[in-house]
Order: structure tokens, then sequence, then C-alpha cells
């Protein structure tokens, strides 16, 4: 025995706990099981595949997923869409989206270079009167990575092939992530040299940190007193050369990104004064001042140089769809 059921303008029923969608054909009416799945506060990394899943459903019947005003589709991580279809979907389903709030892919991160890949400043070879400043650290350099790229809003996991649709019947606001920055630090300036007198001839600054380290000031470096200068490395720079007879210690470089060289020797006793230290590495980084004369046979030491500049650079934003696009409308 047959029964007929005038069901009016109902658009969907619950027939023994699935959910039953109407479907034209022609002037009748037939009905197909979906899984219903309803958004209805902030979530982040949502997998329609799981939900319908967790739901009760399969991935062979179609499903309609409504995102309720108000509501943002979230993510924690750029490598991971804020909602996606998961795979495994059965030939011929269909999602329909009705998006009434948001999806919104995360943004990328900014992140910065741990060594300075501008070269370092070489030290000041002192030996003059007048000795010249340190040189200047290089303009940092690299490009972004991956971690500097926005992720994706909404994917369509299931590449391997063409069961799946996605239909929006509401597009609503689908954004990508919005791109992160990349940034190395330049090299750091060498450093200043004392001044020569009649028994300080080589005091020479360090070289500044970078990729490579900048050099000692050139000649030979006389360490009677303390230790001898040293170069640049890729992480410190080094330290100032002493002058010779009775002189102090040159400075220590700075150990940093982009650290600055050390300075030069300073007479003991009021002759030449000790060169400045270079400028760390950096767009702040400025080489210092030398030192004045205590003396009357003594000269000013020389500056040290300025730090390199940062270089850098930009992720890529993410996208609004991403993956089998062509099955989504």
């Amino acid at each position: 025995m047959s029964q007929s059921i005038n069901l009016g303008n109902i658009k969907t029923v619950r027939f023994n706990g699935t959910d039953m969608a109407e479907m034209k054909l022609n002037t009748s009416s037939i009905w197909v099981g979906q899984t219903e799945l309803t958004i209805s506060s902030n979530t982040n990394n949502y997998d329609i595949g799981a939900a319908v899943l967790a739901a009760g459903g399969d991935k062979d019947t179609n499903v309609q997923l409504t995102i309720n005003a108000g509501v943002t589709v979230g993510s924690t991580s750029s490598s991971t869409p804020a909602m996606y279809t998961g795979t495994g979907w059965g030939s011929g389903v269909t999602i329909n989206i009705t998006n009434n709030g948001s999806i919104v892919g995360a943004s990328g991160s900014n992140t910065t270079g741990s060594v300075a890949t501008g070269a370092g400043g070489n030290g000041s070879p002192g030996n003059a009167w007048t000795p010249p400043s340190g040189s200047a650290g290089a303009s940092g350099g690299g490009s972004a990575s991956s971690a500097n790229n926005g992720g994706n809003a909404f994917k369509h996991s299931q590449t391997a092939d063409n069961n799946l649709s996605v239909i929006f019947d509401t597009v609503g606001t689908r954004i990508g992530g919005s791109a992160g920055t990349f940034s190395n630090p330049g090299g750091g300036g060498g450093g200043g040299a004392s001044a020569r007198n009649q028994e300080v001839s080589n005091a020479r600054g360090g070289g500044g940190a970078g990729s490579p380290g900048g050099s000692i000031g050139g000649g030979s470096c006389i360490s009677s007193v303390g230790v001898g200068g040293a170069a640049g490395t890729s992480t410190c720079g080094g330290r100032g050369c002493n002058g010779g007879y009775n002189t102090s210690g040159g400075g220590s470089g700075s150990c940093s990104v982009g650290g600055k060289g050390g300075n030069g020797a300073a007479r003991n006793g009021g002759y030449p004064r000790t060169g400045a230290a270079g400028g760390g590495g950096g767009p702040s980084g400025s080489g210092g001042t030398g030192s004045s004369s205590g003396g009357s046979f003594g000269s000013t030491g020389s500056s040290g140089g300025a730090g390199g500049s940062y270089g850098t650079g930009s992720g890529t934003a993410g996208s609004a769809l991403s993956g089998n696009i062509g099955q989504i409308s």
C-alpha cells in the first residue's frame, strides 16, 4: 500500500535520522539524503569531512554547511587553510555552503635572520697620525621563505579526481592571509684605530661581524701588552689591536648579529686616545666618534664604520580559494 504526503513548501525533512533534501526533476520531487552542518561560533582549521563523520554522516552523501552571521572561521597556522574539504569523497557528492560569516586565512610570520648576511666592515689600519675610519658594513640580503606567506582561506582538498563539487550558495567573506616580512641584518662596521705617535703605530680596529666577517686593519699587530686584534666572524666583531709600547688592550667587538668591530688600543699616559668601535649591523648602526688626544703628541683616534642596513623582503598573500578550484563555484 502506498501513501501520498503533501509536503507543501517544505524543502528539507528528517527520515529515520537522515536529513532529506528536495530535488526537482521536471514536475516531480525527489528526496535525497544529506548531512546538515552549522557553524555557530568562531572556530579554526575546520575540516568538513571530519565534521561530517563526527555528525554521523558519510562521504557519499551531500552536505549542507551553514556559517552563521558574525562567525569567523580562521586558522592557527599559515600552512593550514581556515576551512578545507578533506579527501575520500564519493562520486557525484556536492557540498553546498551558505557563508553568512567570514573564512579568513592566517597571516604570514614576520621573521628576522639570526646571522648578518652583509659583510662586516674592515677595521681601520692605524699606523698614521690621522688614521682613516673603519669601513662600513655591507647591507643585509636574503629572501622570504614559506613562513612569510599568508595562509589560504578555503581549500578543495580532493585534487586526485573530480568526484566532489563545492557550491557557495552564499559567498560571504573569503580572505587569504596577509603576507609577512623577512629581514636580515647587515654587517657590523669596522672598529676605528688609535692615532700614531712616536711609540704607538699599529693600534688597529677590529673587523665587524658579518658574512664574511670584516678583517682587522692591515699591518702587523704588536701585542706586547694584552692580546692581539682579530677579524670579525659571522656572529662577533673582532677585538681591536694593541698598539705596542705601554698601551692598553684594544676594545672587544660586539658578539651580536652584525656586531661592531672593537676599537684600537689606547696609550697609557695620555698620548693617543682609543679609536671608536664601529656601529652594529642594522638601520640604526652608525660609527662611533674617535676620542680626542690627551697630550701634545697625540691625535684624535679614527671613527668606527657604520653598520650595514637590513635587507628585507615580503612573502606572498594567501588565496581565498585553493586546491581543486575548478570544482568550486
